[in-house]
């Protein structure tokens, strides 16, 4: 987001030349060499089959009378692929532990100390559809449909690369796209590994525009523990019935 500068600064600074990036000049469409970084991106994805993310993420809360207020969260993910996937969220607004050994999805609320569990798809792919499907808001969730069926742009109307950009020392790729009432930039590693780095969405039409922000870092050789993918009952937790209930279907990776 750019933040606007005091005129006095302003005036006194030499004014660097900038190409100003015209959304509405592509033609409504997403330009060859955007679609080209989100298809290394998703090769790049779709390669790797043992890893490990942390996101630190930050989300807007638009409370009466437009106060806007920043909750943030750290998300961990464990994959092991095609089969297993362990994320643990903690954060301002809520602390939740999903374990997906392959056969079932477990949730856990440590604050509440109850879980539940659920039969899933036997894939990650169609865990991952499956979530989407019934509207379940997960960190990670849409990097993750990325790498299986690579569609993040099936609702956009227009998206760029707005140029070279760095996220914590790494050179990356910044791409902005837009879709009917969101906007949303991302931030792609350059080179062989074309890891997406960064996420902003802003909800457009929205008091505030709140928006979403999550800077992300990748293990690719993790050390995952014997039993990240597996629930062990914690002491006293009390189950509770799954209130979705996941499309069992079949095919993605």
């Amino acid at each position: 987001m750019a933040l606007a500068a005091p005129q006095a600064k302003a005036q006194a600074e030499p004014q660097q030349e900038t190409p100003a990036v015209e959304i509405g000049d592509v033609g409504g469409v997403v330009t060859a060499d955007a679609q080209a970084v989100l298809d290394r991106m998703t090769a790049t994805l779709r390669r790797m089959g043992r890893y490990s993310v942390t996101a630190a993420i930050s989300r807007d809360e638009v409370l009466p009378y437009g106060y806007k207020l920043q909750n943030n969260e750290t998300a961990r993910m464990w994959v092991d692929a095609p089969q297993r996937l362990r994320l643990e969220v903690q954060g301002d607004i809520k602390n939740r532990a999903y374990i997906y050994d392959g056969s079932t999805l477990t949730t856990y609320v440590p604050d509440l100390n109850v879980y539940a569990i659920s039969p899933a798809p036997g894939k990650i792919g169609d865990l991952v559809s499956a979530l989407l499907d019934a509207g379940v808001e997960m960190p990670l969730i849409d990097l993750l449909y990325q790498g299986v069926v690579g569609d993040l742009t099936q609702s956009v109307k227009v998206g760029l690369i707005v140029g070279d950009s760095e996220v914590d020392g790494t050179p990356t790729d910044h791409l902005a796209f837009r879709q009917a009432d969101v906007d949303w930039q991302l931030w792609v590693e350059k080179g062989a590994n074309a890891l997406p780095r960064k996420l902003l969405i802003t909800t457009r039409y929205e008091v505030g525009d709140p928006q979403y922000v999550a800077v992300l870092h990748w293990d690719l050789k993790p050390k995952i523990a014997a039993g990240t993918f597996a629930f062990r009952i914690p002491e006293g937790a009390v189950e509770i019935p799954m209130q979705t209930t996941l499309a069992m279907k079949e095919g993605a990776r």
